[in-house]
């Protein structure tokens, strides 16, 4: 799919590498350690090999890459996605800690990041116990922001959640809320108190819902 100046593909293993060094760009520290495992650039490897572990353990692990035709392909955005398609999926949805705060590290840090994913985790489940898509993470580089790359993803992601008859899921920044919004999703719940892990719950009815209020 083409948009101008942007490609859209869907991610290889061979591309995590990149998408890795782009999420570490796109997200502050406290994202980096508690969400990525990451307390340096080195140990970006182990989060690309993480991703293509759950790509290769799951097709219905899906990554969607955004790049830039017009400067050699240069990586400007990615997300990725997970389809549960029924009950059995959908309780399978929950995030385990990245390898470098369940290997060890910050115990401070670890517990905080337990405290969100399983706060998270459950918000999700309850919230989607039949099924849906869930946009994992999604992230642009700060060179390509508000220049469509984002949108293009999330046209992506909801023509596909209508083609599945699926609900959608999001565990949104306050950063990518109104993107969000855009594309029919909603605010359900607060998550993560205040201060910098504080974001928000956010779904899409599934098409048979649309114009018959949220629920």
């Amino acid at each position: 799919m083409a948009h101008q100046r942007f490609t859209l593909t869907r991610g290889t293993p061979d591309e995590m590498d990149e998408m890795a060094r782009l999420q570490w760009e796109c997200f502050p520290p406290f994202a980096r350690q508690k969400f990525m495992g990451c307390q340096t650039e080195a140990d970006l490897p182990r989060l690309a090999e993480r991703a293509r572990d759950d790509m290769r353990a799951n097709v219905h692990d899906i990554w969607i890459m955004v790049r830039d035709t017009q400067a050699g392909g240069r990586l400007a955005a990615a997300s990725n996605w997970r389809i549960y398609l029924n009950e059995a999926a959908a309780r399978t949805c929950d995030d385990k800690l990245p390898p470098g705060l369940a290997e060890g590290g910050d115990a401070e840090a670890r517990e905080k990041a337990v405290k969100m994913m399983d706060e998270m985790n459950a918000g999700r489940k309850k919230a989607n116990p039949h099924g849906f898509l869930h946009l994992h993470i999604c992230f642009t580089s700060p060179d390509y922001r508000r220049k469509g790359a984002g949108s293009l993803m999330m046209k992506w992601g909801c023509d596909l959640a209508d083609q599945l008859g699926l609900p959608g899921w999001i565990e949104a920044s306050p950063e990518g809320n109104y993107l969000y919004k855009v594309f029919g999703f909603y605010d359900v719940g607060k998550m993560g108190g205040e201060g910098e892990m504080s974001g928000t719950f956010m779904r899409r009815d599934a098409p048979s819902s649309l114009g018959g209020g949220q629920q």
